[in-house]
């Protein structure tokens, strides 16, 4: 990796130096018994990763069809329910500075979409694959350095956006042919967060070096701007009236999401911790795991209020996923299923 110029690599990067095997696995929600175990890719990884990261990192999506899965620079895979291979893809080498992949495929109508910045940008792009066949329908080039953010879709007076954030532009692209549709400020930190929405609106954020979160309205016009309390890694969450953000020490500012008035700020959780993994929340609870393997339960809303803390002991840096009254926590050696 150059960077400015100069050779560079980054202090906490490793895993380059061996051969991976990538995997995908269904299971049974019930039991947890695991129901196919496929191997998608089996050799060498074109960059490192950060030591808290994985190759596994980006989230699989599914269209009730079939299950998309990105090892981005190791390829696109997709899968039927009973675990056959429908097509591989490959999207070329994707240096992220050495900190590995975590941007997840997007899909929209028969496309997965993949947000792919790199390095310091001169070959970025986002790239429209066909669901069926893998085939490559769409590709943008793009002048944002490293990005490990997903875009989301939004609607825009009833016209579809996708919209991704970055450093140095926040960029709008029509998600059926990848032209770009309007930009905005960039969020100048490392992409981190996932950028989330509601109201008409979407909230990028970043919180290295600078700590900072946008509103900014579907068609391009930015409401407000928050510049302290933001993590590196962690996304906020929109839910209710109220866009909550938190540092990656677990201090958390509940903020308007419509005007970006700071209902409280810096809140903390009674234990120390560091996070890696965003909140999720359900039935008026906010749940934050930590990175110690504690779960802390906050009541949504104006008024700052810790329920519960839950040890799980074990470390959880992965996002929770919460379907049909469970909650999943992936821990760095076991799943969990909580709930109903």
């Amino acid at each position: 990796m150059v960077r400015e110029g100069q050779p560079f690599r980054h202090p906490d990067s490793t895993g380059v130096d061996r051969k991976h095997q990538l995997v995908v696995l269904s299971l049974d929600t019930a039991s947890g018994r695991i129901l196919w175990q496929r191997t998608a890719y089996d050799g060498p990884v074109y960059d490192e990763r950060h030591k808290k990261n994985t190759y596994a990192t980006p989230t699989p999506v599914t269209d009730g069809k079939a299950v998309y899965v990105s090892f981005e620079s190791q390829g696109v895979y997709s899968y039927s329910f009973d675990g056959k291979l429908r097509w591989k893809a490959s999207l070329g080498n994707i240096g992220t500075v050495g900190m590995g992949p975590a941007s997840s495929p997007v899909l929209f109508g028969n496309l997965v979409i993949l947000l792919c910045d790199q390095e310091e940008g001169e070959a970025s792009f986002i790239t429209a694959l066909n669901a069926a066949s893998g085939k490559q329908v769409w590709k943008t080039p793009r002048q944002e350095a490293a990005n490990w953010s997903t875009p989301i879709l939004v609607d825009n007076a009833g016209q579809p956006v996708l919209i991704a954030p970055g450093m140095k532009n926040t960029i709008a692209y029509d998600p059926r042919t990848g032209k770009e549709l309007w930009r905005t400020k960039g969020v100048v930190g490392n992409t981190v967060p996932s950028i989330v929405s509601g109201f008409d609106m979407v909230f990028p954020s970043a919180g290295y070096p600078d700590k900072r979160v946008y509103g900014i309205k579907t068609g391009g016009d930015l409401v407000w701007s928050y510049e302290k309390g933001t993590a590196y890694v962690p996304s906020p969450i929109l839910y209710g009236d109220y866009l909550y953000v938190m540092t990656d020490r677990g201090l958390l500012t509940c903020i308007e999401a419509r005007t970006g008035k700071v209902i409280y700020e810096g809140k903390r959780v009674p234990k120390p911790a560091t996070f890696s993994a965003s909140p999720v929340a359900y039935e008026g609870r906010i749940f934050l795991s930590s990175e110690d393997g504690d779960v802390f339960v906050l009541k949504a809303g104006p008024e700052f209020e810790v329920l519960a803390t839950n040890p799980l002991d074990e470390p959880l840096y992965a996002s929770p996923a919460i379907a049909a009254g469970r909650v999943y926590f992936r821990g760095a050696k076991r799943l969990f299923a909580i709930g109903r």
